[in-house]
């Protein structure tokens, strides 16, 4: 039997409350952020073994997840994608590996870690960590997100 891949956890979303996290599902309410301060979080991606990315990448959460989505369109659109964290100094990357398989890293001198698994399980699975986000976000705040695809969008 052909190898299609480590299995791809569902990924989750995981809100900063001052010194826990928080499954963004189980939220009613989001933290209270100073002025022009960040919602901050994790995402939660496990492949196989390898977890990619957990509690140690906390990160402006809206623009991690429009990061990722940036890179999921972009993998889609031309065959590999690259992005970089919005406030740190670390990368995504997404690149084929033929039949059918994608591999994905994460890279931030000297820490880098890597997967290899289906290419529809694992962007698909990132399409759906993605839509729960910012539905479970526009839910909590009564903001509409539709149609922002990443950091650039407006």
């Amino acid at each position: 039997m052909p190898f299609d891949g480590l299995p791809v956890e569902p990924v989750r979303t995981l809100i900063a409350f001052d010194r826990r996290f928080v499954d963004i599902r189980d939220c009613t309410e989001l933290p209270e952020l100073r002025r022009g301060a960040d919602l901050t979080g994790v995402i939660e991606l496990t492949i196989g073994p390898v977890t990619l990315l957990g509690p140690n990448w906390e990160s402006d959460i809206p623009g991690l997840w429009g990061a990722v989505a940036d890179l999921v369109a972009g993998y889609r659109e031309n065959g590999r994608a690259e992005v970089r964290f919005p406030d740190q100094s670390a990368y995504l990357t997404l690149e084929p590996v033929p039949p059918g398989l994608v591999r994905i890293t994460v890279l931030a001198e000297p820490y880098r870690e890597t997967a290899v698994t289906g290419e529809e399980k694992l962007l698909s699975a990132l399409e759906a960590g993605a839509e729960e986000f910012f539905a479970k976000l526009e839910e909590l705040t009564g903001r509409s997100v539709v149609g922002r695809r990443g950091p650039s969008a407006g």
